[in-house]
């Protein structure tokens, strides 16, 4: 869903604001919503921020107290903008993305800080922030994959940080595309503009102040001057410096003055950055942006490490700002490659399904084979062997085997059968020589 925030004329010196917004009801359908706030409250609200941003960076207090002050300039900003009324995203049925398309006038408000069902905005992935553009740039067709590298630390203090951000992304950028680099005595006001007009992709690195860039010892390149060409050759710009993103009611930033210009992509800070933090923003984002050419993704996953991070580090994060005039990309190969699939699998399961129609035969007629008798045969029953008789029949003593077998089959005055083989088993489970055990049996036996 989108969200309006524009500005409206106020007698006052301050712009007074409104907030317009769609909403569906079960029993009215879509309908307008607004919300009118107060252009000086709202300022007075944006001063305090800039004096909490500069203490953060200055102190860079614990999580959990930055976290608990956090929460109550969100509440603040919410009470001031929508009063009673509740932001749409803050209704759990919610789906779908947030844009927020916001007037210049109120671009430096920390919109990112209101409160959302999970947390806040600035950690909704599905979050965006737009801003108005008054004007539409003729398209420039002379592009080519090239980038200006502006390495323009001003000050003392940053000439370490910028050098050595500028150094580590020479590689980077050199190895994909067709780097300029303009720095020192070659950094002038005609070569920045005849560079910006000629390339794809501007990272500066470096200072400049919301009225412009500072070039040299005493010349400016004012933002009015920028938004005055035409620059839609670039697809991608990143000013990676302080209040780069900044817009008020006197003038406009410099993110806006190169969309104004035709830029497609713009990023940039809207509050003070600590040096140390903007040099490894700047690298990383080049390094995840080569692989991916995908801006919000080499953002969000910037984000989401500084999000994990100090209260400097999650400050700078609500900061840095991304505004874009293209819609993003879809990848169309793989809905097209489940889509061959899904069509592959489906004509193999109809085949299968598909019944084989049986084989006719006509005028063919197919005798029965005649039967034959077959001769019974005679089944030979295979009686289990006695374990006595198989024992006797090892007997190496003829005699022996002779008269034990005899023993078995002749009736005994005394003994039974089964007395007998009791007798002839003890015997032979005995172990001794086969004439021991013959004595012994003619001895028992009687026989």
């Amino acid at each position: 869903m989108k969200l309006r925030i524009i500005a409206k004329y106020s007698r006052d010196e301050f712009t007074d604001g409104e907030c317009i917004w769609e909403e569906k009801q079960d029993d009215l359908g879509t309908v307008e919503r607004t919300t009118k706030f107060s252009g000086k409250v709202l300022n007075e609200f944006q001063k305090d921020w800039a004096q909490f941003v500069e203490r953060v960076l200055a102190q860079n207090p614990s999580k959990e107290e930055f976290l608990e002050k956090l929460g109550k300039k969100a509440d603040n900003l919410e009470q001031i903008v929508f009063g009673r009324t509740l932001p749409f995203w803050r209704n759990p049925k919610l789906t779908g993305s947030i844009q927020l398309l916001i007037d210049p006038e109120f671009s430096p408000i920390p919109w990112e800080i209101l409160r959302t069902q999970k947390g806040f905005l600035f950690q909704d992935e599905n979050y965006r922030r737009g801003i108005r553009i008054d004007t539409i740039q003729k398209e420039n067709t002379n592009k080519n994959n090239s980038i200006l590298l502006v390495c323009n630390p001003v000050k003392s203090n940053l000439i370490a940080t910028v050098n050595e951000e500028c150094s580590k992304l020479f590689p980077i950028l050199e190895t994909k595309l067709n780097l300029r680099i303009l720095k020192d005595a070659h950094l002038t006001r005609v070569s920045l503009l005849e560079e910006i007009g000629s390339v794809r992709y501007l990272h500066y690195a470096g200072h400049t102040e919301k009225k412009g860039i500072p070039i040299g010892a005493n010349d400016f390149l004012y933002t009015k001057e920028i938004a005055g060409h035409s620059f839609s050759n670039l697809e991608l710009v990143f000013f990676n410096s302080c209040h780069s993103s900044f817009d008020s009611i006197e003038q406009t930033g410099l993110t806006t003055s190169f969309l104004n210009a035709g830029a497609k992509e713009v990023i940039g800070f809207l509050f003070p950055v600590e040096t140390n933090l903007a040099k490894s923003i700047g690298i990383k984002f080049w390094e995840l942006y080569i692989k991916s050419k995908n801006s919000h993704r080499a953002l969000g996953k910037i984000r989401k490490s500084l999000y994990d991070g100090s209260s400097k580090e999650i400050i700078t994060a609500i900061s840095l700002v991304h505004f874009s005039t293209e819609e993003q990309k879809r990848n169309t190969k793989r809905p097209i490659t489940i889509t061959i699939v899904l069509f592959v699998l489906f004509f193999c399961i109809v085949l299968l399904r598909e019944k084989k129609e049986p084989i006719r035969v006509e005028n063919f007629e197919v005798s029965e084979p005649k039967s034959f008798p077959t001769k019974k045969r005679k089944e030979v029953s295979v009686l289990p062997k006695d374990p006595l008789l198989e024992r006797i029949s090892q007997l190496k003593n003829s005699e022996f085997r002779k008269m034990a077998l005899q023993f078995l089959k002749t009736k005994h005055e005394f003994l039974d059968d089964n007395q007998k083989k009791e007798l002839l088993e003890f015997i032979l489970s005995q172990k001794s020589s086969e004439e021991k055990m013959y004595y012994e049996f003619k001895t028992r036996s009687g026989f």
